[in-house]
C-alpha cells in the first residue's frame, strides 16, 4: 500500500505530464488525444461494474460505464489511469464501490482523486470558500465538485478524509443532490449518465488506426465501413445529423 504522499506525488506528475498544472480542471475524456496507446469505450454496463483497463506493450483499451453519472464517470477514467500507468496487471475489472477495496483500487481511487482535484488546488478552494465560516455546508459541497468536476460520493470521501466533514455529514448530504445543484444555478449535467445518443462510443487509437488502415488502401471502404460501426461510430460512417455543423 502506497503512502498518500506517494500517490498525490504520482497524481500531480501525471498531470504535468498531460499538460495540466495543480490548479486547473482537467478536461479528461479529452486525455485519449494526448496519450497515443488509448482507445476509449463508453458502454453501459449495468450497476456493478463501473470501467475496466486492458492493456498490452502497444495497447491500452479503457472502458466506462456510460450508464453513471458524469461524475462518476470522470472519476473511473482517473482510476482506470492509475491502473494504465501505475500498476502491473494486464487486465483489471473496476466494481463500483469507491469504499474499501484490494490495497490496488484503494491505490487507484486515491489517485483518481487526487488527479482531479490537486490537494494544492482543494486546499486552496476550502480556504476561499470557509473563511470565517467553521464548517462546511452543502452549498460548499456542491461548489467544490462543480469546480473538479467529482461525484458527490467522490466528494464527500475525500473532504472526510481531509477532516473537513463527518461521516454524519456523508449520510445527510447524499439526498436532494441535483436538486440542491439546479437551485444553486448548476447545470445538472455532471450528475447525469452520458445523452443516450453517446452512451456507446468509440475513441482514440481504434478509429485513428482504421482512417490509417483505409488511407493506406490496407483495407477497402466496406471494411472501414465495418469496423467503425463495430466501434458504435455510426456518426462516422453516416455522417453528421441533427441540423449539421454549426460555424461561429
Amino acid at each position: 500500500m502506497k503512502t498518500k504522499y506517494e500517490i498525490a506525488t504520482e497524481a500531480g506528475e501525471l498531470r504535468q505530464q498531460l499538460g495540466y498544472d495543480n490548479y486547473s480542471r482537467v478536461d479528461i475524456f479529452n486525455l485519449v488525444n494526448s496519450i497515443e496507446p488509448l482507445t476509449l469505450v463508453f458502454y453501459s454496463m449495468g450497476e456493478r461494474i463501473s470501467g475496466m483497463c486492458l492493456k498490452s506493450i502497444d495497447d491500452v483499451l479503457i472502458a466506462i460505464n456510460s450508464s453513471m453519472t458524469n461524475g462518476r464517470q470522470r472519476f473511473t477514467m482517473a482510476h482506470e489511469l492509475y491502473h494504465y500507468f501505475y500498476d502491473d496487471m494486464d487486465e483489471i475489472i473496476c466494481l463500483f464501490d469507491i469504499g474499501e477495496q484490494n490495497p490496488i483500487e484503494r491505490n487507484a481511487n486515491t489517485f483518481a482523486s487526487y488527479f482531479l482535484a490537486p490537494p494544492v488546488a482543494l486546499s486552496k478552494l476550502i480556504k476561499e470558500i470557509k473563511q470565517n465560516k467553521p464548517t462546511l455546508q452543502v452549498s460548499d459541497v456542491v461548489k467544490i465538485e462543480q469546480f473538479f468536476g467529482l461525484s458527490r460520493q467522490a466528494t464527500l470521501v475525500r473532504l472526510i478524509d481531509e477532516g473537513e466533514l463527518s461521516q454524519s455529514d456523508f449520510a445527510n448530504m447524499q439526498t436532494g443532490i441535483i436538486s440542491t445543484a439546479l437551485s444553486l444555478g448548476y447545470d445538472d449535467s455532471l450528475y447525469r449518465p452520458l445523452p443516450i445518443s453517446k452512451s456507446n462510443m468509440t475513441y482514440g487509437r481504434y478509429i485513428k488506426l482504421a482512417e490509417e488502415l483505409l488511407g493506406r488502401s490496407l483495407i477497402s471502404d466496406g471494411k472501414y465501413e465495418e469496423l467503425l460501426l463495430d466501434a458504435f461510430r455510426s456518426d462516422i460512417v453516416y455522417g453528421i445529423e441533427e441540423g449539421g455543423e454549426l460555424i461561429d
